[in-house]
């Protein structure tokens, strides 16, 4: 494997298209249906509220305003472990913040001798001033709230999604029609996972890059053996949020002795075809079969088709950014099993930028481009920004073709056991081609 440091500038991700008989037919649409298509940008709101039962929440690029429920009484308000109010009116602006940022607050509710009688914790964000366009997730302000016995997430709408199904720990607890779901009853010494999952169809999306994608996905559906029209344009949603136990969440900011400690993590992404063997699904090609990786999920696997190591290492006003990255051998097969030929693709379109750093937060991009070396054929594309707290707290988003299987894990570097943040099972080969829609996923933790 290739070990680099990190100190240069990101270039560009491959996003063009293949050529096939389809772009004739997207030539004969028209300049002008495809100029309506790439004007018709993402609209943003200045403003992004939501009223849960526990608190309305107000948020803006450089602050966010919350008002709760009134007890009577004296309240305290903590960002993180400052104090920025105390008083007895049931409302606070924080203003002067971050655009795009994650901010944790705790609010307690005291009794005449300045004793927290109730206490509620509040992950949230400020809205972002550019939001990217191509990975929608990654800015989508998303709420989570904790109380004694209660969990509230919100998160903010999608357009083109009418329902969305919510998972806990794996299992399916329900179906809702808005953005926000609570959780009652739940144990408080026991951490929980939520995943948010839901589809659109491609037109619907609100990624300029993509715009001309949705006129092509239908007619590579079409001809693309074992796959359907549907399936090329319908985008896989997935948002999951790691929320840590109530218990320790609720603690006092006085007991919090966890603070920014320095942490060295190691991610992990890989792409692998989990059948022993494959059908190329292009007919007309003198390569009939290639032989698959013959295993699932795993994040120790050797057998893979690609696969990036990014090592985040925390010093003191910064951190130091390593990764490492590797592409299997392809092996080509006839119909009667006997081998033709292998090959090992190139792997210089496998990057790591270091977007920022600094004492409070690093964020990465990471992007992937691997073709086949035996055959013309759509690259493997993913692209992940990840951004590391120093509390503890992540936040990753990415999005990538819906094939083949991609596995994407977190560790500390120094530890064995691996965190999965993100799993999606291939859906056929020719969901590479770029007129096919994504799979868009986050994964994003409230555990300080």
């Amino acid at each position: 494997m290739k070990k680099l440091i990190v100190h240069y500038s990101f270039p560009r991700l491959k996003v063009g298209g293949v050529t096939f008989t389809a772009r004739h037919s997207l030539l004969a649409l028209g300049l002008a249906g495809i100029a309506y298509l790439l004007s018709n940008k993402r609209k943003h709101q200045a403003v992004f509220k939501t009223a849960s039962l526990m608190c309305k929440i107000e948020r803006k690029e450089d602050s966010i305003k919350f008002i709760w429920p009134d007890e009577g009484g004296f309240y305290r308000v903590y960002r993180g472990k400052e104090l920025i109010y105390s008083g007895s009116e049931p409302s606070i602006a924080d203003r002067g913040l971050t655009p795009g940022t994650i901010y944790t607050y705790t609010i307690d509710s005291l009794n005449e001798k300045e004793q927290a009688v109730n206490r509620m914790k509040i992950q949230t964000s400020t809205t972002a001033k550019n939001k990217k366009e191509d990975n929608i997730l990654l800015d989508l302000v998303f709420t989570t709230i904790v109380a004694k016995g209660q969990t509230s997430l919100e998160w903010e709408p999608i357009k083109g999604i009418k329902e969305y199904r919510v998972y806990r720990n794996g299992v399916e607890v329900g179906k809702v029609d808005g953005c926000s779901f609570s959780d009652r009853g739940i144990s408080e010494d026991r951490a929980y996972t939520y995943t948010i999952k839901a589809k659109r169809p491609l037109p619907l999306s609100e990624q300029e890059s993509f715009a001309v994608k949705s006129l092509l996905a239908s007619i590579v559906g079409a001809f693309k053996k074992g796959s359907s029209q549907a399936q090329a344009a319908i985008e896989e949603i997935t948002n999951t949020k790691k929320i840590g136990p109530v218990k320790q969440l609720l603690q006092s900011v006085e007991n919090d002795v966890d603070g920014k400690k320095k942490r060295n993590r190691q991610l992990r992404y890989s792409t692998f075809l989990p059948e022993e063997w494959l059908k190329n699904p292009n007919l007309a090609s003198m390569v009939p079969y290639f032989k698959g990786d013959n295993r699932g999920f795993d994040p120790e696997s050797s057998r893979y088709r690609t696969r990036v190591d990014v090592y985040i290492h925390e010093n003191e006003k910064e951190a130091e950014i390593e990764f490492f990255k590797a592409v299997g051998k392809s092996e080509a097969y006839n119909h009667d099993g006997d081998f033709l030929e292998e090959g090992v693709a190139s792997d210089e379109d496998i990057l790591v930028k270091r977007i920022l750093s600094n004492q409070e937060k690093t964020t990465i991009q990471l992007t992937h481009s691997v073709g086949n070396p035996i055959i013309i054929s759509p690259a493997v594309d993913y692209k992940v920004i990840g951004t590391f707290y120093r509390n503890g707290e992540i936040n990753i988003a990415g999005y990538h073709d819906q094939a083949p299987h991609h596995e994407v894990y977190l560790k500390e570097a120094d530890e064995p056991n691996w965190q999965p943040l993100h799993q999606a099972e291939n859906k056929g080969l020719e969901m590479m081609a770029h007129p096919t829609a994504n799979h868009l996923w986050r994964y994003s933790t409230f555990t300080q």
